[in-house]
């Protein structure tokens, strides 16, 4: 059975928005299965025109994507790395660095079941956006001698396991990939992720915690299916969450406040931050520290709100914007929050002239 959640997943991650309508919502769960929806989704037109090759700039490549949020000079960054050349594998999704993803670990992934994805360019990849891989790689290329992420939001790890191969790639082997994940579910795909790309344990430290302002407690959701349930943030106690649905089942999770995350290392050569909504509480909360010990950030942002939040405490401590994308939404009164009303997430990628 295609569950309501199911259909919004397979949205976000293969049309990277939010159903339009319910009518939508209601046609798509009629499928008999992930996989017949998710080859239904893949061969549309707006599917095919997101990630078809084109000769146009960068800024008119998607409707979705008004700033591409990068310059065709931020390309070349990738000519610092090797591009993977061999077969694809039964059940996961390759990227062009080598790096494989299990399908299952989100499923609207089945459809590309052994595909070897290219160059994230010029809208993405399946992993994220190129405003992203290009800030992620910079910050690899820049590296010296030693590598240190720490991913916020973690989700399976992908950031953890892209850095780690492509630090791996430029001859480093003083690498540690931090993640810090709320659903259990992902934690174990986290782990697993690892495993799949041969990151050894002594390389990577995975905690199950949300992320806040200052340590405390939440709630978070417990989902059936995690490989279909991603976008999650803490929840109220009854279940409801930003978007205002409710879930039956929450558990109380630890929160890690970002200071208390950031002293684990002395420096910092990325943060990856995707946290659905408190992005600017956290960043204000952190933004002394990291001032202090990390050289570059990359941040998904998920309201207009959320845009300014974070570009103000940045630039007022002296940081550079390296490259960005504001949120894109559609006004829903029936969602509780901005952020619930995001159907293409920003992105900022901040680089630290002090460090």
């Amino acid at each position: 059975m295609i569950s309501r959640e199911d259909v919004t997943t397979a949205y976000q991650l293969i049309l990277q928005r939010m159903p339009e309508d319910e009518a939508a919502i209601s046609y798509h769960v009629e499928f008999d299965d992930l996989l017949s929806l998710g080859r239904h989704m893949t061969s549309s037109p707006e599917f095919m025109a997101h990630r078809q090759p084109v000769t146009q700039p960068p800024q008119s490549v998607h409707p979705h994507h008004i700033y591409a949020g990068y310059q065709p000079s931020d390309l070349t960054v990738f000519d610092e790395f090797t591009t993977y050349t061999g077969p694809g594998q039964p059940g996961f999704v390759t990227n062009f660095l080598g790096a494989r993803t299990r399908c299952l670990s989100q499923t609207p992934l089945l459809p590309f079941d052994g595909t070897v994805e290219g160059l994230p360019v010029p809208v993405g990849s399946t992993q994220g956006e190129t405003a992203e891989w290009i800030g992620t790689l910079r910050s690899v290329a820049e590296a010296q001698g030693r590598f240190r992420l720490l991913e916020l939001g973690a989700g399976y790890g992908p950031w953890m396991a892209i850095t780690h191969i492509a630090a791996r790639q430029r001859g480093i082997t003083d690498i540690h990939v931090y993640g810090v994940e709320g659903d259990i579910g992902h934690v174990e795909f986290a782990h697993t992720n690892m495993r799949d790309n041969d990151i050894p344990a002594s390389d990577n430290t995975i905690i199950h915690s949300a992320v806040g302002a200052e340590d405390g407690v939440a709630y978070w959701p417990v989902h059936d299916n995690p490989g279909a349930s991603y976008g999650g943030r803490p929840v109220a106690a009854d279940g409801t969450n930003y978007l205002g649905t409710a879930r039956d089942a929450v558990i109380e999770v630890p929160v890690v406040g970002i200071n208390s995350l950031l002293v684990n290392e002395d420096r910092w050569d990325l943060i990856h931050i995707d946290i659905q909504g408190h992005e600017g509480d956290v960043c204000r909360a952190g933004i002394a520290e990291m001032t202090q010990r990390v050289r570059r950030i990359v941040i998904g942002t998920h309201s207009r709100v959320q845009d300014g939040i974070v570009m103000d405490v940045f630039h007022k401590a002296g940081w550079t914007l390296e490259n960005e994308k504001p949120t894109i939404s559609t006004w829903n009164d029936a969602v509780p929050t901005v952020e619930g009303m995001a159907v293409v997430d920003g992105v900022q990628v901040w680089r630290n002239p002090t460090v």
